[in-house]
């Protein structure tokens, strides 16, 4: 059963709604929602629901932001013995990752059934990728909400405090890692276009269609979206994610961009009578400028001046939270896969295992996890 796009009927499945800044909301079969500071922190604000799908608009119009939802099914997954499915939202509505990603194994599936080799090898990375990708922004949100419930387990939140803790690590590492993760699907969407949309074989990353894209002047309309995500001057979405990643690489880890970084709580208002804590992990606000500087070698000329920097009050208008920040990414590459779909040499084909397709015994144990 699909639970992700059931309406009114209630089926025995529980929800955790990933929400920014580490917040999560509970759903259990029913119409009750708790949300909780951080996976089964302490709980701040309820209310219900008249039925199963409207969860997710309800949380939206109250003002929060869905990061995505795990749906836990069976009792294994609540003891551990096998994972419960997490899906990433889509920035509007929907599931449009786990959509797109099944296309693409579609397209791998019937690249193998006419013997298309690279076709189907890079349609399966691609799908790999998108779940790699998904598996990672899981990650990043699950670190927000174990800082955000230790954070406030002994004290209570603020408007503005700045610390470090031992969760601070984790976070940081998985912010780096989902960075890591979408620079590989960057470039396998941009080798996938250079060779089956573009004519282009031998290129094997984004950089490298972008050159061809400059010297062969393409009147094609992808050939445009790819230049203009990518160009600095026209403030793309792909550009800037570069410029971070490529800083996160070879310049400096994150934490040490503009001097020694510290964890953020802070609160969210959301109406006159709800405010909310959550985590704030600030990138740095001109990435582009700050790679010059540092990759000139150029960083604070004294220790107060480092100091003073570090103290300065950070603000989500010009310096984005990494996981609001990383999740909207996700989303651009989503629909950017989604386009590249429309320019296959071949249609997707459901994913159908005859009996010549089975080698060996197979043994099913509903219930069982061996």
């Amino acid at each position: 059963m699909d639970f992700a796009n059931l309406g009114t009927e209630w089926p025995s499945a529980g929800r955790i709604v990933w929400l920014a800044g580490g917040l999560t909301a509970y759903n259990n079969p029913g119409p009750e929602v708790e949300v909780c500071a951080g996976s089964n922190g302490r709980a701040f604000h309820k209310f219900a629901i008249e039925e199963y799908g409207a969860l997710y608009d309800v949380l939206k119009r109250q003002g929060f932001s869905i990061i995505g939802a795990t749906f836990v099914e069976h009792q294994e997954e609540l003891e551990g013995v096998r994972p419960a499915q997490f899906r990433m939202a889509g920035s509007d509505r929907g599931w449009p990752l786990w959509d797109v990603r099944e296309r693409w194994r579609q397209i791998a599936f019937a690249a193998s059934r006419r013997n298309e080799m690279a076709l189907m090898d890079i349609s399966s990375r691609i799908a790999s990728g998108l779940e790699y990708c998904q598996s990672r922004i899981y990650d990043l949100t699950a670190a927000y909400s174990a800082q955000l419930r230790a954070c406030l387990h002994g004290g209570q939140a603020t408007e503005y405090r700045v610390f470090k803790d031992l969760n601070s690590r984790e976070v940081y590492k998985c912010i780096h890692a989902l960075f890591w993760e979408l620079a590989v699907m960057r470039d396998t969407l941009g080798e996938f276009a250079a060779q089956f949309c573009f004519s282009q074989s031998g290129i094997k990353s984004l950089g490298g269609l972008v050159k061809h894209l400059k010297r062969d002047n393409s009147a094609d309309s992808l050939a445009k979206e790819f230049m203009d995500i990518t160009d600095e001057s026209l403030g793309g979405w792909l550009s800037r994610f570069t410029f971070y990643r490529n800083f996160f690489t070879h310049v400096a880890p994150m934490e040490q961009a503009i001097g020694t970084a510290f964890t953020i709580l802070d609160t969210r208002r959301l109406s006159d009578t709800l405010s909310v804590p959550q985590i704030y992990y600030p990138l740095p606000r001109d990435i582009e400028k700050l790679t010059r500087e540092r990759s000139q070698g150029n960083f604070y000329p004294t220790l107060e001046a480092l100091v003073a920097a570090m103290r300065s009050r950070r603000d989500r208008a010009f310096d984005p939270d990494a996981l609001e920040y990383l999740y909207l990414c996700l989303n651009q590459f989503v629909r950017l896969a989604t386009t590249l779909v429309s320019r296959l040499p071949i249609p997707p084909v459901p994913i159908r295992l005859m009996q010549e397709d089975i080698i060996g015994e197979i043994k099913w144990n509903p219930g069982k996890s061996g």
